[in-house]
This record gives C-alpha cells, structure tokens and sequence, in this order.
C-alpha cells in the first residue's frame, strides 16, 4: 500500500481511570486468531447489549453507530482502520492514484459473500454505485458524494471516480461497505432485515426489538474469530443494562455512566470522537432563524455544570465547533462560548424572541442519559426568555424526524451526537453545515463555498485554511448549533472480557477474547 494510505496515530485519548479492574490486550493485524474461551453463557458465545433495536441492517443506507455495531460483524469496506485510526488495506490490497480524479484499487482475491457469490471488482463498482444512488436515500451521501461512481476494470480491479480531485478519498472509503449484487437484486427491499456480507460473522436470527444473533462465518477469508456465537441483546434503560453487566447476564456493552465505574466488574474508557449538540435550524419557517437566538442558546448552557453534574466532569466542553483538536480542520483560534445568561436574555430581546416557543425533539435511551442532559438544556433555556417544548421520541423515531430523507421538514432544535469516523472536517461540515447531508437543517452560501473548494484543495495548508473558515461561520456568525461536549466513552465488561477499544468507535468482536 502507497505510503499516504495512513493517518497519524494516536487518535483517541485512552484514560487509564481508578475504581476497577482494567486490563486488555492489545493485538496487531485484524482478526486475530485466538483461544477459544469458556465462561458462564455457553463456550465460545458473548452477549453485548444495545440501548435499542436498529432500524435496519442496509450498511449502506444506516448511518448510526448501534446499528453499526452489528453490521460492521457482517459487512466489510474496501479500506479500514486500525486501533488507532489509520487506514490500512482490507479487501482492498492497494491503492493507486492513476489521474487527479481516478484511483484504481486492486481487490483481495479469494474473498466470497456469506452466501457464496464471489467478491471482486463488479460487486466493490455496485456497493460503491448503490450508496450513491438516490434511490438507497443513503444517510451517508453528505460524506461520500464526491466520488461520482465506480466502475470494474478487471476482475479484481476497480476503479473510483470523483467529481474533483479528491483530498480524503482514502477515508471515504473506509465507511462503504461491500454488498453482493446478485443476492441483493434478489432480495429487494428485505436487504435492510436480511445480510449477506463478506465479514467474520453472519446472522443467524433477528427477534425484533429483542436480539439479534450472529455465528462465526466458516469460510471467513482472514483469521477465524475466537468467539463463535454473539448475541446482541437490546435493553433500553441505562440502569437494566448495568444490572445485568454485575449479574453475568451480559459482556459488555457501550454506556457506562460515569458514577457507575466503581460498581463496574471491569471497564475501558476513553476520550472519543463523539460529540453532543444542539442541532439548529436557520431554513425558512424556522422560529430561530434570527443568528442572535441561536446565540443566545450557546451562552444560556451552563456546559461545566453540566459536565460535572452528568458526565462526572468526564470529556471536554466543544470551542464553538463540532470539532476537536485531533480533527484534520478543527479551527484552534474560536473561543468558546462562555456561560453568560444575561448575554443571552439581551440577546433574546434584541431579536424580539422573549417568550418565543422552541421545540427540541431528542431521544430518550439512544444515548447515556440523554434525557436527563436534555431537560437540564431546556430548563437554562427557558431561564433566558424561550418557552422550550421538549418531545422526547424512541430512538427510531427520533432518527426519522432528524433525517431530511424521511421528514422534509426538520425540527428547528434537535439533540444529536455526532460521531467523525473519517478524523476529517469534511465529514462534520457536509454532514451538518450544509445541506448536502440528510441531518443537517442549516445553510449558508458562504460555507457552501468554502466546503466546495476544500473538497478539490490538494494542498494541505490551504485545505486546512478553508475548513478552519468554515467552522468560523458557524461558531458565531452563524450558529450551526448549540455546542456541548466532546464524549468519555466507556465500556463497561465481565471480568472475564479482554477488549481494547477502536479510535473510530466501531466494535470488532473477532477481537474480542475471553480469558478465566
């Protein structure tokens, strides 16, 4: 693979935190092969808890982090990365940049789909032409869609156009999954409740709204996974998935709350590419389309108090952008917005917005204590003149009213966490800043501009420069949101689990081994 197929290491923070035992191994390569284990479920099987069942296993469609959870077992990208972010091959071998705008990748041969169908150059050109498709309505389009289509050159070589030249091919890349052509004409529109990947594991049973059950796939291409059986368990409530962590009735699962960690048999915790905030609306027929509102709801949040009172003072506040220092882009010259209540009540009046009717929409149990986080919100914002309605929804439908692809019309405030699994600006400004992303509810011309020029910038000092501008706008001149947090994430595991974290968040159970 060409030297400039990897990132800087060290993307995420690991926080080596007091209270419980915490130890993992740590494994080079993927997939490694490992003993097989014994412990109290049943040999070789782990059980790891989601907050709720997704909404559909079609990788290329989903962008959510539960629903990945379990696809990224099944199904799997041309590129990935690894533990600490950078990318590496997978079922693609190389990459090689034939023309500004073309890079032909030579694929893994030997590989098949869990049903048999062969994988190679005509199924990578499908996948890759599938989430591109208007018709796939992919969550995705705002991060890949400067790639114009791909098409086979070879029985193992495929070729990947773009619109321009494009600086972050290679992490776009990372986050399309390959599906088989033939299998998924033949299964239309049960391609979200089926699967049919490339991946260590396939699924055996989904009971809706219950589990979800995946078995080791025999003929894997890379090295048998050590756990053969893996059962996702959904339990909406924070407290019931804690409770059956201490009574053995899980393995892990994602969402540990901070007071939690010394009743925790074992943990791993780390500072993640995950971010909280307030997404706002500046479309017509908005209520806070007036920028000094959207101002005045950064200044009435109390972030430290928040931090420290829910989060056990665990994370980082944001600088009035959806970014962070590890982020290619993240602009390190905006000031955060300070805790300024009298700020916001002027501002309020100045727009003429006192006793204005804001409604946000968030999810109750998608996230660690999110509702709890967004009723202290709304109480700080009704303290500076607005009269907040807050409708919480189950996560899946809190999903649709966030996703222009299935609500036109998007809420004027909606709470979201946002995860950058490309560690680029590019991700976050087309995801939320523009338009061109099924979430975002927010435009403006000049950060159009400025996103469409970085996205052609070969050179990184002017990219960065561009970027940086575009998180400018929409820290003060333009609120995109209200900016909260950047995450802790913590695992919480049986005694028995060894498991060391990924820095884009994604859960590869054919590393996980089970010792004792």
């Amino acid at each position: 693979m060409p030297a400039n197929i990897t990132l800087p290491v060290s993307r995420r923070k690991m926080l080596k935190l007091t209270g419980a035992a915490s130890s993992s191994a740590l494994f080079t390569g993927a997939m490694s092969s490992i003993a097989a284990p014994a412990f109290a479920q049943s040999a070789n099987s782990i059980v790891v808890a989601i907050p709720y069942d997704p909404p559909s296993l079609d990788p290329l469609a989903i962008e959510q982090s539960v629903p990945a959870q379990v696809t990224w077992n099944i199904y799997e990208p041309l590129l990935w990365r690894d533990k600490d972010g950078g990318i590496i091959p997978w079922l693609a071998q190389s990459l090689e940049q034939t023309s500004p705008t073309t890079a032909v990748l030579k694929l893994r041969d030997g590989v098949k789909f869990h049903n048999g169908e062969a994988f190679n150059a005509d199924a990578a050109a499908f996948s890759i032409n599938r989430i591109l498709d208007p018709e796939t309505k992919s969550q995705w389009i705002g991060t890949i869609n400067t790639i114009k289509g791909a098409r086979a050159v070879g029985d193992l070589s495929v070729e990947v156009e773009t619109h321009e030249p494009d600086p972050v091919l290679q992490s776009r890349l990372t986050v399309i999954a390959m599906m088989a052509p033939n299998w998924t004409s033949e299964v239309g529109n049960q391609v979200g409740v089926q699967t049919n990947g490339t991946g260590p594991y396939q699924l055996e049973d989904w009971k809706r709204n219950l589990s979800i059950d995946l078995r080791a796939n025999p003929s894997y291409w890379g090295a048998a996974p050590s756990i053969e059986s893996l059962t996702f368990r959904v339990i909406p409530e924070d407290a019931t998935r804690f409770q059956s962590l201490r009574t053995n009735e899980i393995d892990l699962y994602l969402g540990v709350l901070p007071d939690q960690i010394g009743e925790a048999p074992k943990f791993e915790a780390g500072l993640s590419q995950n971010y909280s905030f307030l997404r706002l609306s500046n479309l017509e027929g908005s209520s806070i389309q007036d920028p000094r509102i959207r101002q005045a709801m950064n200044y009435a949040i109390d972030k430290d108090g928040l931090r420290n009172a829910l989060h056990g003072g665990l994370g980082n506040n944001l600088n009035a952008q959806l970014s962070v220092p590890e982020m290619t882009g993240y602009n390190p010259n905006i000031e955060p917005y300070p805790y300024d209540p009298d700020r916001a009540l002027d501002l309020i009046r100045e727009a003429g917005a006192h006793g204005l009717d804001v409604t946000i929409e968030g999810p109750k149990g998608r996230y660690t204590g999110d509702a709890v986080e967004m009723q202290a919100i709304g109480a700080m914002l009704e303290s500076v003149g607005l009269h907040i309605d807050l409708v919480l929804r189950d996560p899946n439908s809190w999903v649709r009213i966030g996703d222009r692809n299935q609500t036109p019309t998007p809420p004027e405030a909606w709470y979201v966490r946002h995860t950058n699994t490309t560690f680029d600006a590019d991700r976050t400004l087309s995801s939320y800043y523009s338009l061109r992303g099924s979430y975002s509810s927010f435009s403006n011309a000049e950060i159009d501009s400025v996103l469409d020029a970085s996205r052609k910038e070969m050179d990184p000092g002017k990219r960065l420069e561009l970027l940086n501008r575009a998180y400018e706008i929409g820290a003060y001149e333009d609120p995109m949101g209200v900016y909260l947090f950047q995450h802790t994430e913590i695992w919480g595991m049986r005694k028995q689990v060894e498991f060391t974290p990924y820095a884009d968040g994604i859960l590869h159970v054919g590393e996980i081994r089970m010792t004792g």
